[in-house]
């Protein structure tokens, strides 16, 4: 449910608790986390309707969630989402922007395969 409402930073807490990693769901949520937030930058670029975001739109609504980060932690968060395959495009790192593919930048098969 917080994958599909992109809710995932409200939750976050959860996952540090003990009894996550005791029952072995602690990768699980890791996993998930990573899935919540390639849903929510989805929605940021179906938003601003643009292949080009900068990254402070990124961090003001980050910062509208409740949950504050420099542009280096988001940065480093899309740099492992295009690592994994989440997020097809790059980030110019000078400029501070998201650069995304204009075919596809959010594949589904993506995250289906693995």
């Amino acid at each position: 449910m917080a994958i599909k409402l992109s809710q995932s930073l409200s939750w976050y807490f959860l996952i540090l608790h003990p009894i996550n990693v005791r029952r072995g769901t602690y990768l699980l949520l890791e996993k998930c986390k990573m899935i919540c937030y390639r849903t929510l930058f989805k929605r940021i670029h179906l938003v601003l309707g643009r292949h080009q975001v900068l990254l402070q739109h990124i961090a003001k609504i980050l910062k509208w969630l409740d949950t504050p980060m420099d542009l280096d932690e988001i940065e480093c968060i899309l740099a492992n989402l295009i690592y994994r395959g989440y997020v097809r495009g790059y980030i110019s790192h000078t400029k501070r922007v998201l650069v995304l593919s204009k075919k596809d930048p959010f594949p589904f098969a993506s995250i289906a395969a693995k």
